[in-house]
């Protein structure tokens, strides 16, 4: 799993362009906004080669019944409903509903599971933009919470960037 990680911190310095889903559900709750959706993709772009990824979101519940994030990198932004272009930095038009956050860069990025044994298990993943938190947490929906403040997580740490 040593490897996979790795990937997922490969986007620190990227751009978060925005969150999309069929449908998302957004809610205003103190100073947070909570995003709630079934497998919402993420479009990430690198700042320095402008190559856009995508990052499927998904969940797996055990036979244990701990339930688990699946992220699958991709080069569109399937499930969702888009047309191809050609521009600098824009690869497709999604159709759906859409997040875009204001502040953009990833500055850092955290996983936090469980560890089972000799395997590690991903259940959330924090990413910190210039003015705000991510916190993506898995379940039947995906639950996306964006604050101000880090978010407390009481789960193991997975993998980190180092800020």
């Amino acid at each position: 799993m040593e490897k996979e990680w790795e990937r997922f911190k490969s986007i620190k310095d990227s751009l978060l362009i925005g969150i999309y889903a069929k449908q998302l559900s957004i809610h205003q709750y103190e100073n947070k906004q909570i995003l709630i959706s079934d497998e919402p993709v993420l479009e990430i772009r690198n700042s320095k080669t402008n190559e856009i990824k995508y990052w499927k979101l998904d969940w797996l519940e055990t036979m244990e019944g701990d339930d688990l994030l699946i992220v699958k990198e991709q080069e569109t932004p399937e499930p969702l409903a888009y047309e191809s272009i050609d521009a600098p930095y824009q690869k497709h038009i999604i159709s759906g509903s859409s997040y875009f956050p204001q502040k953009q860069e990833i500055k850092h990025v955290s996983g936090y599971g469980f560890t089972n044994g000799d395997s590690q298990y991903l259940t959330s993943i924090i990413l910190q933009l210039e003015a705000s938190f991510i916190h993506i947490h898995t379940g039947p929906v995906i639950e996306t919470k964006i604050t101000s403040i880090k978010p407390d997580v009481f789960e193991d740490i997975i993998f980190t960037t180092t800020s």
